[in-house]
């Protein structure tokens, strides 16, 4: 991404941890670069419908509907990176979905906007959260949370911003596994925001003239079921920066809660404490009592195996890196020395994660 010049300098939030954007585009012609080299099969155009139990129990293969018609996926390890766990759901695997009460985080349109005049406009990512008070309180707006994050992009006339909340009729989060709550949702989405960029044009200055670069093809989901798996973590572990033996890399968000109208933050003690907490291998595999006899999966991303609250800090995509990288090498690793998944020796996976540059959070 840093080659092809996609990678903005990282800034700080809430003078607690630094931050880094990326250019979607760039992130995608990286992504197909790094994966083609390497020799992976690359299909899109694909959505998993379903899978195929070994007689064992295992999975043998997941069913894809494409544009070519349905096909079968087999193979010896799965991983379920679908960010629903709809793989683990599907095979009987434990999982969760929301809080106690079943009250999920709400999903997010991201979009970017054009033609800001960034000297006019200055750090308004500071002001601006005031200001949407204040015109809410007079009655010209309303919006659908308090707070945004409006920031600049690389390219100083480009900006992002994370400001929309979806939620269905009777005001629950929209659902990221029902297509009709997700298309309901898109579509509000898109309404929310064709009102803040009038907002932005008619009171921010340096936005006069902004308008709507692009907006994200799919809502920006963040819960909807998470594994239960060996281990789950929690928002003692983030908040009190716990270490894991079993660490496969760290996790330095704090925990951003979206619930009805906001976004609720909790932080680590930083400056008192280095601020991050180590992401253990036994979050990715599912509850071994309780899996239905399946031992060939690993999940990542934001359906890994965490509490509600645990989640709202580790679902953000510099933990489901981490996750991803030690998924797909702890399944190669398997393979090559006839191990299962549960039996895989810990110190061998945090050495190879080491060889490739991963950070372990460790001295």
């Amino acid at each position: 991404m840093r080659a092809l010049e996609g990678l903005s300098e990282p800034h700080m939030i809430m003078r607690k941890t630094l931050a880094q954007a990326y250019d979607m585009s760039a992130f995608k012609c990286a992504a197909d670069g790094l994966l083609v080299s390497d020799g992976v099969q690359l299909l899109f155009h694909a959505l998993a419908a379903g899978i195929v139990k070994s007689k064992s129990g295992n999975i043998d293969a997941v069913l894809l509907e494409t544009k070519s018609g349905r096909v079968a996926v087999r193979g010896r390890t799965f991983i379920d990176c679908s960010g629903d766990a709809d793989l683990a759901h599907w095979a009987g695997v434990p999982t969760e979905k929301g809080d106690e009460s079943g009250h999920m985080l709400y999903p997010t349109l991201m979009f970017r906007v054009g033609e800001v005049d960034a000297e006019r406009a200055g750090e308004a990512w500071k002001t601006i959260p005031k200001l949407m008070d204040e015109v809410e309180a007079s009655g010209e707006f309303t919006f659908p949370r308090r707070g945004a994050i409006v920031r600049p992009m690389k390219r100083a006339y480009e900006w992002r911003v994370n400001v929309t909340q979806l939620k269905k009729a009777d005001g629950s989060a929209t659902d990221g596994t029902d297509a009709r709550s997700l298309s309901e949702g898109e579509i509000e989405g898109r309404r929310q925001i064709v009102d803040y960029i009038r907002f932005l044009r008619e009171k921010v200055p340096g936005f006069e003239k902004a308008y709507a670069l692009d907006i994200a093809p799919q809502l920006g989901i963040r819960e909807t079921r998470r594994l239960v798996g060996e281990y789950m973590l929690t928002a003692e572990d983030v908040l009190q920066c716990v270490d894991f033996d079993d660490s496969i890399g760290v996790n330095g968000w704090p925990l951003e809660k979206h619930v009805a109208g906001d976004v609720q933050w909790m932080w680590p003690p930083i400056p008192d404490c280095r601020g991050y907490n180590q992401l253990p291998y036994r979050m990715l595999l599912p509850r071994r009592s309780s899996a239905n006899g399946v031992e060939n999966l690993l999940v990542a991303g934001r359906c890994a195996s965490m509490t509600h609250d645990g989640q709202s800090a580790a679902r953000v995509t510099g933990a489901c890196f981490v996750m991803g990288q030690a998924a797909g090498t702890a399944a190669a690793l398997a393979l090559q020395t006839g191990s299962s998944l549960y039996d895989l020796n810990s110190r061998h996976l945090q050495d190879r994660l080491l060889q490739q540059g991963a950070f372990l959070g460790g001295e």
